[in-house]
């Protein structure tokens, strides 16, 4: 057994040791305890000594686009999501649109970061095409999750969804298990519905049209305005951060989230706290095993 926090501390220093070193191996420690191994250190495969940790900027500004091609993604966004809670208290508003992203695991840890600066940050993620648009056949975009936080403590909210009905990785288990998919959520080659796995050849939205146009709007953001669509070498990913302080007093948004989260759960909804953990939480032994085989390829002799 290992503790979360000690799993992460000990992949931070081997990731370097910087801010956004702590920030992407907290991510990926929490996607294993959080029972999401695939978004969590099975991405050190990609990390490679030669790696560059994080995109160049050009200095202070509120909009940036980077291309971290040549990044280990999960540092590259956990440095882009930094700055731009920087950028956004400097300016009141800031977006960063990066491309060429390799798998980065989940957003829920960078919008929540914002959101304990006291931000609210708004990020997407475009990838290649597995999703049929509402009333199509084919796919077109990709799962394109979306996510949102806001407020500190308590009150905090974090959302994070896939804008399909499934992910390509739920498609990859179910390949290898052999087990069917639950109806209407996959099609054939042909446009036709499927619960076969090996014969996925697109997925549907999420909730319908309402899925269909919020893919749309990741996809614009992050494929189109970003640059990331159609990129061979990854994923587009926009990331917006907004101070609502500077609002004043004109505008006690604290007290009107509290509202709403009380109003929320009085009337009988979840409040969507991102998957975040209690930090007495332990990953168990084979987690552990798996941690140090990747520090001991990091730190050996071909890593540094």
């Amino acid at each position: 057994m290992i503790a979360i926090p000690d799993a992460a501390g000990r992949l931070a220093v081997a990731l370097g040791g910087s801010a956004a070193a702590k920030l992407a191996a907290s991510a990926l420690v929490e996607a294993d305890a959080l029972g999401l191994p695939r978004f969590g250190i099975a991405m050190l495969d990609e990390w490679t000594v030669d790696a560059t940790p994080a995109p160049a900027r050009a200095g202070a500004q509120a909009i940036d686009w980077l291309d971290c091609s040549s990044c280990f993604a999960p540092l590259a966004v956990a440095s882009a999501t930094l700055d731009l809670a920087q950028a956004a208290r400097q300016f009141g508003v800031a977006a960063v649109f990066l491309r060429g992203v390799r798998g980065f695991g989940r957003l829920a840890p960078f919008v929540r970061h914002l959101a304990d600066a006291g931000l609210l940050g708004i990020a997407g993620a475009e990838g290649p095409p597995f999703v049929a648009p509402h009333g199509g056949s084919r796919a077109v975009i990709g799962t394109n999750p979306l996510a949102l936080a806001i407020g500190q403590g308590a009150d905090r909210v974090v959302i994070d969804v896939a804008t399909s009905t499934a992910t390509m990785a739920d498609i990859r288990n179910a390949r290898v298990s052999g087990a069917l998919l639950p109806d209407g959520i996959a099609l054939d080659g042909e446009g036709r519905p499927t619960s076969i796995a090996t014969e996925v050849a697109a997925l549907l939205p999420r909730g319908g049209q309402i899925g269909s146009l919020l893919g749309l709007v990741v996809e614009l953001m992050a494929g189109v305005a970003g640059g990331g669509r159609g990129d061979a070498k990854g994923r587009g990913v926009f990331i917006l951060a907004f101070d609502p302080a500077r609002a004043g007093d004109d505008v006690d948004w604290q007290t009107r989230l509290a509202g709403l989260k009380r109003d929320w759960t009085d009337g009988g909804g979840h409040w969507p706290r991102g998957g975040s953990l209690s930090p007495q939480a332990e990953l168990d032994a084979d987690f552990a095993q798996r941690l140090d085989a990747h520090l001991a390829r990091m730190t050996g002799p071909s890593g540094r």
